[in-house]
């Protein structure tokens, strides 16, 4: 299963990085926009073919009926993804440009600088003078993999209730991994009681794998014989039930 999610999940961060170069550029959106729907279908559709290729092979029958209205939900998330960065772009060169004036201001050479931030800002094209690499490109395609772990999560997710009402939960193993959810990883649960964390601020959160914000994890399916944990909670750096 994670290599499902390694092989589909960097397309999709990929595809929204390059929306979001488009954006911080200034370039024609309606064109941007149409290579950003396109690659949104296409993404949707090969990554639901190979989580439905992966169950078939373990002899669990996939109705595709039951998955289209996740396919569709995410799209619409997408599609408002556009807006956001659109909107988180404006406000990060706006918030960079005001910066670097006060900066400007309180050095004694520095009026042909000045010049070329007003030029930059009146012509719309700042992206000049702040790169994209420095200052949005990280954002973008953390925004890109948050989004197709999430479809990749819920596809899963539904596939999985099909055929048995609990899961193991299953993490990508590596440093990204929070503490709390180290802790879940291999345990059984039911779809229905999911696990309950709690960070060392006290933040509690209940929900199954790719849930909550950033979570990577995913649930692997479970034969109905497999002792479920009930009511389970977990705290940061040490566990309790």
């Amino acid at each position: 299963m994670i290599d499902i999610f390694e092989q589909h999940a960097p397309l999709w961060r990929s595809a929204v990085t390059q929306f979001a170069r488009s954006v911080w550029k200034g370039e024609d959106g309606k064109e941007a926009d149409s290579i950003y729907d396109k690659k949104a279908i296409m993404f949707a559709k090969e990554y639901r073919r190979s989580l439905e290729d992966h169950y078939r092979k373990k002899g669990l029958n996939v109705y595709r009926g039951t998955l289209d209205g996740y396919v569709t939900d995410w799209l619409r998330k997408q599609e408002a993804l556009k807006n956001t960065l659109r909107t988180i772009a404006e406000e990060k060169q706006s918030k960079l440009f005001d910066e670097e004036m006060e900066r400007l201001r309180k050095e004694k050479d520095a009026q042909a600088m000045i010049n070329r931030l007003y030029e930059a800002k009146e012509t719309e094209s700042i992206y000049k003078v702040f790169t994209f690499k420095d200052h949005f490109k990280d954002l973008a395609g953390q925004r890109g993999d948050e989004n197709a772990y999430e479809l990749g999560t819920k596809i899963n997710e539904r596939i999985i209730s099909e055929h048995s009402d609990r899961y193991f939960w299953s993490t990508q193993k590596d440093k990204r991994v929070r503490n709390t959810h180290q802790q879940l990883n291999a345990k059984c649960f039911l779809f229905a009681d999911p696990p309950t964390t709690i960070d060392r601020y006290g933040k509690k959160f209940t929900g199954n794998p790719g849930i909550d914000y950033g979570c990577r994890c995913w649930a692997e399916i479970a034969p109905a014989r497999e002792k479920v944990l009930r009511g389970f909670v977990v705290y940061e750096n040490r566990s309790k039930k």
